[in-house]
C-alpha cells in the first residue's frame, strides 16, 4: 500500500514519514479512527514505507522486492493479527489469525477500508463476534523470538485491537514495553474505550479524523460518474469511505436502511406494538455486526433530521428516499429529544456489542424512542 493510495489524512502521513526519515520510529503505535477513515490502509502504507529499500521523501518506491511483497501482504517480516471466529472450515479449539490469512489478504486487497462486518461476512460468520485471542499473542511472541528475515523493521500489525480479549492483551504487555530491536507494533482501532489502560500507556497514539465529503466524493468518482450523486453518497456516508463504497455498489441497501428507520419511527410515534414486534424480529435476524451497523445508520439519519430542521438548505444533500420523510419527521425533532434518542441508540449499540439479548435491547430502545417522540409531540 502506498501513501498516495490512502485517501486524505495528509498531516498524519507526513508525521509518519518524518519519523522514518529522522530515525525516530516509536516501537509501539496505535492509529485510532472511525470506521472508513483509513486507519488500516494508512498502517499498511507506513509498514511498507518502513520496509522499502528505495523510499523517497513522500512515499515508498512501489517497485523494490519489499514493496512487491507488501503489495500482496506477503512480506516475511510482516505479521498480521485480526479478529475472527470459528467457521465451518476452522472449528478446532485453538486457532489464530494465521489460519485465516488467505481470506484476510483477499478481503483487504479487495477493499482496505473494509469494516469488521464486511470481514465477518467474507468468512460467512456475520452472526458471530470477532475476537483476537490468546493464541494470536502466543504466535506473536514466538515469531519475535526469531531474527528478521530481510527488512530493517519487523512489523506486527494488529487490526481492530479493541477486540483483543483480556488474556491476549495481558500476554502482549511485556513485549510491548520492551520489544526486540527494530520491531514495530502497529495497532489499528476504531475506539480505545474498552482497551486496557496498560496497553494504551505503552503506545504512541495517532488519531484520524473523519474524511471530508469532498475527499470521499473524489475517491468515488471515476470521471464519468454522476458528480451530484457522488456528493450525496459522500454526505450519506458521514465520513466513512467504506460505507460510501458499499452504497455505491449496492444502491438497494440505502433504501433498505432508510425504509427500516422510517417504519420504525412511525411505529414508535404511535406506539404500534404489532409493527414494532415485526421490526424486532427483523432486527433479531441480523448478525451482531449488522445490528450495530443499523443502529449507527439510524444515528446518522437522526442527526440529518436535526440538521434539516435547523438548516433547511441541507435538503440538497438528501437522497430522494429521505427527503419527504425527513421534512415531515423534523416537526417532532428538537435538540432536547434528539439528544435523548441519540443517547439511547448509543447505549443500545454498547449492549449489542457485549452480546446482550437483541430482542430485549431493541424493544427497550423502541420504547425509549417512543417516549422521546411523544414528549415533543405533546409540547
Amino acid at each position: 500500500m502506498l501513501f498516495s493510495q490512502v485517501v486524505g489524512q495528509s498531516e498524519l502521513k507526513k508525521k509518519l514519514r518524518d519519523s522514518v526519515m529522522n530515525s525516530r520510529v516509536a516501537h509501539a503505535q496505535m492509529l485510532v479512527g472511525p470506521v472508513g477513515s483509513g486507519s488500516l490502509p494508512l498502517a499498511l502504507a507506513f509498514a511498507q514505507y518502513l520496509a522499502c529499500t528505495n523510499r523517497g521523501e513522500t512515499d515508498s518506491c512501489g517497485k523494490c522486492a519489499a514493496c512487491v511483497r507488501y503489495a500482496k501482504l506477503e512480506h516475511p517480516d510482516l505479521q498480521l493479527i485480526f479478529p475472527k471466529n470459528k467457521t465451518a472450515k476452522i472449528d478446532h479449539k485453538n486457532f489464530s489469525s494465521k489460519d485465516f490469512l488467505p481470506e484476510w489478504r483477499k478481503a483487504v486487497l479487495g477493499n482496505p477500508y473494509l469494516s469488521l462486518n464486511d470481514w465477518l461476512k467474507e468468512l460467512g460468520i456475520d452472526n458471530k463476534q470477532g475476537a483476537i485471542n490468546v493464541d494470536d499473542s502466543r504466535e506473536v511472541l514466538q515469531n519475535l523470538s526469531y531474527k528478521a528475515y530481510e527488512a530493517d523493521y519487523r512489523v506486527v500489525l494488529i487490526w481492530l485491537a479493541e477486540h483483543m480479549n483480556a488474556s491476549a492483551a495481558n500476554k502482549l504487555l511485556k513485549i510491548l514495553e520492551e520489544p526486540p530491536e527494530r520491531t514495530v507494533f502497529l495497532m489499528v482501532a476504531e475506539s480505545t474505550e474498552n482497551m486496557l489502560q496498560t496497553i494504551l500507556s505503552r503506545v504512541q497514539m495517532h488519531r484520524l479524523g473523519r474524511l471530508s465529503e469532498k475527499e470521499i466524493s473524489e475517491a468515488l468518482s471515476t470521471g464519468s460518474d454522476d458528480g451530484e450523486q457522488m456528493e450525496k453518497l459522500a454526505h450519506l456516508a458521514d465520513g466513512d469511505l467504506n460505507l460510501a463504497k458499499n452504497l455505491l455498489e449496492d444502491q438497494a441497501s440505502i433504501s433498505a436502511s432508510i425504509n427500516f428507520f422510517i417504519r420504525w419511527m412511525r411505529a414508535c410515534f404511535v406506539l404500534n406494538l404489532e409493527i414494532l414486534q415485526e421490526l424486532n424480529e427483523e432486527f433479531n435476524a441480523l448478525g451482531r455486526e449488522q445490528q450495530k451497523a443499523l443502529l449507527a445508520q439510524s444515528e446518522t439519519i437522526l442527526r440529518k433530521v436535526l440538521m434539516y430542521r435547523t438548516l433547511p438548505e441541507t435538503k440538497t444533500k438528501l437522497l430522494k428516499e429521505e427527503l419527504e420523510f425527513i421534512h415531515k419527521f423534523s416537526r417532532f425533532i428538537q435538540v432536547e429529544n434528539t439528544a435523548s434518542m441519540l443517547e439511547a441508540l448509543n447505549e443500545a449499540h454498547y449492549h449489542i456489542e457485549r452480546n446482550a439479548n437483541a430482542r430485549i435491547t431493541f424493544a427497550d430502545l423502541s420504547f425509549q424512542m417512543s417516549d422521546s417522540l411523544m414528549s415533543q409531540a405533546m409540547n
